[in-house]
């Protein structure tokens, strides 16, 4: 007696009769091997996605009601070349800081010489790398620019001291704490500027105060103060009725 195998097998999801050698139901569509101990139907996949839709949204939304945004800017990297300096500060957080000012500090300078930031536009610090880049504008002339450089190559081959010159960089975060920096000028940085600005004064046709050339613009017994340096006497200081203005450091002013 011949006994003949079946050609068909039951659905292990919805019990109805499939052909032998199916993996997939033709029925329910589910799998019949060990893909159907994970299927899914089409409505559960679907509140899936509606789901991550969802939660792709809310997930920031909810962030942003429990992060305050705050800027984190690092000490800034500052360079000097002429009458232009480049200052570059790391915002490393997720909120704008701010440019606040730039002064100048010095026994040589005049005290209204101005640093003026090239570009307003980049006072604002977003988060990231910014590249601000700053104008030195003494009142100087021309010729008084080109004796002055005269007189800081004097130290420099000298290897004497310049008077103090502190350039004062200040910014602020976000949550209002200032931070101050400073970039000082010895006698060959002084030269440098001395003489890009004699440059820079030679091609201004009509000199104002905006563009400094209008001199003069040297700080007081400032002369005498070179003399000294290079007398390597104390018989000028005698001369001098009051000391020269020492600068505060970045710390004492905050």
């Amino acid at each position: 007696m011949n006994v003949t195998e079946p050609d068909t097998k039951t659905c292990k999801q919805c019990c109805l009769s499939i052909p032998l050698e199916a993996k997939i139901c033709t029925h329910c569509q589910s799998h019949q091997d060990w893909r159907g101990l994970f299927s899914i139907s089409n409505t559960v996949l679907a509140l899936l996605t509606a789901l991550v839709s969802v939660l792709s949204i809310a997930i920031p939304n909810l962030y942003g009601l429990m992060h305050t945004p705050r800027s984190d800017m690092a000490a800034p990297m500052m360079s000097m070349e002429g009458t232009t300096v480049r200052v570059l500060i790391n915002n490393r957080g997720d909120a704008a800081g701010v440019f606040v000012r730039a002064d100048v500090r010095s026994e040589y300078l005049a005290g209204a010489t101005k640093v003026r930031l090239r570009d307003d536009q980049r006072a604002v610090i977003g988060p990231g790398t910014n590249l601000l880049m700053f104008d030195i504008i003494p009142l100087l002339t021309q010729d008084e620019s080109y004796r002055n450089s005269v007189e800081m190559i004097e130290l420099v081959l000298q290897n004497k001291d310049a008077p103090s010159t502190d350039i004062i960089f200040q910014f602020g975060d976000s949550d209002g704490i200032p931070m101050v920096t400073r970039l000082s000028l010895d006698a060959a940085k002084l030269f440098e500027l001395m003489r890009a600005n004699s440059d820079r004064c030679s091609a201004v046709k009509v000199a104002d105060f905006y563009n400094g050339c209008i001199g003069p613009g040297a700080a007081p017994d400032g002369a005498v103060y070179l003399e000294t340096l290079k007398d390597g006497s104390s018989e000028h200081e005698s001369r001098s009725d009051k000391p020269y203005p020492r600068t505060e450091s970045p710390s004492a002013q905050h």
